[in-house]
């Protein structure tokens, strides 16, 4: 009978410990909408880094802390910023797969002419990210720089047809 009991009862700190020492290969990221679910830590941090880098700003800008832990609270949707982030990767991978990828579908298949300096074009139908109109600023300007004085003039705008 003890040795019954022992045997169960060393089952089961084996069945305890195991799990104890066992690692998720989950990440457990939560509130993930438009990165895959199953991203690994490493390509999180590179995505979160590059967002950082190309707006100029820290994790807090879209990320709320959580006073209690000191820690933040990646998860959480309260700041506007982390909303309108959602909505510029969607505009990036849209403008990505639908427009640049048809123009490289084309040049590939041969029904479009493949520029000479081949190594700028394909940068430019594979990039559209983030950095291409912020370049550091997290509110970029949307108006063109004032013209200098003897720049040439600008051409005139083309009329709207109304005469």
């Amino acid at each position: 009978m003890k040795k019954s009991i022992l045997v169960v009862a060393a089952c089961l700190i084996c069945v305890f410990s195991f799990q104890a020492f066992t690692t998720s290969h989950q990440p457990g990221f939560h509130n993930l909408k438009i990165l895959p679910k199953d991203i690994s830590k490493h390509d999180l941090d590179s995505v979160m880094h590059f967002f950082a880098a190309s707006l100029g700003v820290h994790c807090t800008y879209c990320h709320e802390g959580d006073p209690a832990t000191r820690r933040m609270d990646f998860a959480s949707d309260a700041k506007p910023e982390k909303l309108i982030a959602r909505k510029m990767m969607l505009m990036n991978i849209d403008i990505n797969k639908n427009d640049f990828q048809q123009i490289a579908e084309a040049m590939d298949s041969g029904r479009m002419a493949i520029p000479t300096d081949t190594a700028a074009i394909s940068y430019m139908l594979r990039y559209v990210t983030c950095y291409t109109c912020h370049r550091g600023d997290p509110h970029p300007d949307n108006k063109p720089p004032k013209r200098e004085e003897g720049m040439p003039p600008m051409p005139p705008m083309p009329s709207s047809g109304n005469k």
